[in-house]
């Protein structure tokens, strides 16, 4: 036996199985790298690989051990990530794309915003802005006073005036309205954030990576101006770049089809290594998975008899082979040959004539891990012979029947 015989033989359900959970293991890591939540994972997925050799290996307490360990993690990563698995389950749900949109801002909006951040940028007055989309951020807010008011530029200029008892918070722009003030955003998790940014950007950070919304961002350091969207923060230089990219969003999502050449570009080549890593490592899982799946095998095995009483032979009508169907491991079904299979019947004490012989467990010998599901037939036919009888037999065959 090869080590290359333990590899299951992939069928086209296999590899669409490998292909899909691939795809789902590399969208996983492009939501979760900034995040707590992929290290995390990579943890899980380095203990499953633990539990999955474990079991390969039949180590029955680090077996047991780690079945009770999943039953008491998933209680914990359901508490502790409700708000990443929320997320995730809203970016998958079809609803995001077929609710209609409620921004209902007029044409010149974002112009009149676009020029208003730059200029507060050219006074240091820091500003955080939020236009909500499709998500309410409502449960993600903390503190803040309710409004209802036209967003018009000098109403926003003064509520961050460094001087008004609201000016650290954010303004919560809802459709047309201005509909909260003075609130307090969740903290963004991310480690890997540049010093540069301060409270404000990693605010504005954090409600980008559980929601939809378009935070707006002005740096009083630094007269910077900068978006934050599904967890990235981009910073502009130019009032009419911005102003573009704000009447997208204030005007909902394009649909764009890419031709061939970039779809493919972009589903082979981008983060080829990141997606290579989770193709090898779904492979792995599947093959340490597959080799405990359950398989089953029909095999036909040749009757073998032991213990011939001298001056006997087997004659004819004796049953020449029996239908086994075999169930396993799927590597212990993959490997069987056929000397590891074998019926056997003992004929010490037969006597001449036919007999019937009912098999059971005793007359059928298996490797270690493979069982027998059914016997076909269950009892089989033993016809013994002298040898003058035998010679007769072979020397005066019966005589052809002809029809007429």
């Amino acid at each position: 036996m090869y080590l290359i015989d333990l590899i299951p033989t992939p069928m086209w359900r296999d590899i669409v199985d490998i292909l899909f959970l691939t795809v789902v293991a590399y969208q996983l890591y492009v939501w979760f790298r900034e995040s707590r939540a992929l290290r995390v994972i990579i943890g899980l997925v380095a203990l499953g690989g633990v539990y999955s050799l474990a079991k390969l290996w039949d180590l029955y307490l680090t077996t047991w051990v780690f079945q009770i360990l999943w039953q008491v993690l998933l209680i914990l990563l359901l508490i502790l990530f409700q708000s990443e698995i929320r997320q995730v389950l809203e970016r998958v749900s079809p609803m995001r794309y077929l609710r209609s949109r409620r921004r209902a801002f007029k044409k010149t909006f974002g112009r009149e915003l676009s020029q208003l951040l730059f200029e507060m940028a050219d006074d240091r007055t820091g500003a955080l802005l939020v236009l909500a989309r499709n998500d309410n951020p409502s449960e993600f807010i903390h503190a803040g006073q309710t409004i209802m008011a036209l967003p018009d530029p000098a109403l926003i200029k003064s509520i961050f005036n460094r001087y008004a008892p609201a000016h650290d918070g954010a303004i919560i722009i809802n459709q047309d309205r201005i509909t909260q003030m003075g609130c307090i955003l969740p903290l963004s998790e991310n480690e890997n954030l540049p010093t540069q940014y301060g409270t404000r950007h990693r605010a504005a950070l954090g409600l980008s990576e559980v929601t939809d919304a378009v935070c707006l961002v002005v740096s009083e350091e630094r007269s910077e101006v900068a978006t934050v969207s599904d967890g990235k923060i981009v910073t502009w230089q130019d009032p009419d770049a911005l102003t573009a990219h704000l009447n997208e969003v204030i005007g909902g999502p394009q649909i764009n089809v890419p031709a061939l050449k970039d779809f493919l570009k972009g589903l082979l080549i981008e983060n080829w290594r990141v997606k290579l890593s989770a193709l090898a490592l779904v492979t792995i899982a599947w093959v340490a998975l597959a080799s405990q799946q359950e398989s089953e095998l029909t095999v036909a095995v040749p009757v073998q008899h032991t213990n011939m009483p001298s001056q006997l032979v087997i004659g004819q009508g004796s049953t020449p082979t029996v239908d086994l169907t075999l169930s396993g491991r799927r590597n212990k079904i993959r490997t069987l040959r056929d000397q590891d299979v074998q019926v056997s019947v003992d004929l010490s004490n037969f006597d001449a004539g036919k007999h019937q012989v009912r098999l059971s467990a005793k007359n059928i010998f298996l490797p270690f891990g493979v069982k027998i599901d059914q016997v076909a037939p269950q009892k089989i036919l033993v016809s013994l012979q002298t040898q003058s009888e035998s010679q007769k037999s072979n020397e005066n065959p019966p005589a052809e029947k002809h029809a007429f």
